[in-house]
């Protein structure tokens, strides 16, 4: 009895796989977008920030900046004057050498519940703008739920930046 059992598990997985090879080639499995995204859209904010609040946490030892944290608000303000919200961050050092890359986390609060979080890693520059880096959308609350994206920081001064957020949702 095994010996007819095999050949027929044979087959039944032969045919399995050509149902998933089928599958596979499909559009939806082949990278066309599913139901659920044919909807989606893309939602561009440009936005100027301004720091409020910026603390430096230096860890030991004193001559290396590995570790070291950069930690702060801001408010951000539209291209036509009309506050938008407001930004939180933390930056940690992740180079030895003072000040010259850090992992950053952005949370940006657009009100009402609505909220777009970030995370990247910025080259800082000594001259120019301090950085000039696209951090990836991590996530969204309220109208953000489920965003996608990128948004780009122009580092300005440690003061300021111009923010833009390209939000797919």
């Amino acid at each position: 009895m095994r010996k007819r059992a095999l050949p027929a598990l044979g087959l039944t997985v032969a045919a399995a796989g050509v149902v998933g090879a089928a599958l596979a080639m499909s559009p939806t499995a082949a990278g066309a977008a599913s139901p659920e995204r044919t909807g989606s859209r893309t939602v561009t904010i440009e936005a100027v920030e301004r720091g409020t609040s910026i603390n430096m946490v230096d860890v030991a030892p004193a001559d290396s900046a590995l570790g070291d944290q950069l930690i702060g608000t801001g408010d951000l303000v539209g291209t036509d004057g009309r506050t938008l919200g407001t930004s939180s961050f933390q930056g940690i050092s992740t180079d030895a050498k003072p000040r010259t890359a850090e992992l950053l986390t952005f949370v940006y609060d657009l009100g009402d519940g609505n909220k777009i979080t970030t995370s990247g890693t910025a080259k800082l520059n000594a001259r120019g703008p301090v950085f000039d880096e696209q951090f990836a959308i991590t996530g969204g609350t309220g109208k953000y739920k489920n965003a996608r994206g990128q948004v780009r920081v122009l580092q300005e001064t440690v003061e300021q930046a111009k923010v833009t957020f390209d939000i797919q949702l």
